[in-house]
């Protein structure tokens, strides 16, 4: 695996679980995810231009859809979810 997509995969899995907790009300992290959510689209840019792994256009288009989507509306988290599915085919791929 790349350490390109090592890094952005673990920064993007910290950021949805952020926004889980952020979903289910464990506590207010509304400026460290949103701080978060930057360094994750930056990780996921560069991982699909460094690694090459096309699939990632998934996960940088589910990114840039983010300001979009209102948080505890259901595009939220499937946009969170789809991104995931980017990382995870570029893994096996």
């Amino acid at each position: 695996m790349s350490p390109y997509l090592a890094v952005g995969l673990t920064l993007y899995l910290l950021n949805l679980l952020v926004g889980l907790a952020a979903q289910l009300r464990l506590g207010r992290f509304g400026l460290w995810h949103h701080g978060l959510y930057l360094t994750v689209f930056i990780s996921a840019v560069a991982a699909l231009v460094l690694a090459r792994e096309g699939w990632l256009l998934i996960t940088v288009g589910c990114l840039a859809l983010f300001p979009k989507a209102r948080p505890h509306t259901w595009l939220h988290p499937t946009l969170g979810v789809v991104g995931l599915a980017g990382y995870l085919l570029a893994l096996g791929g």
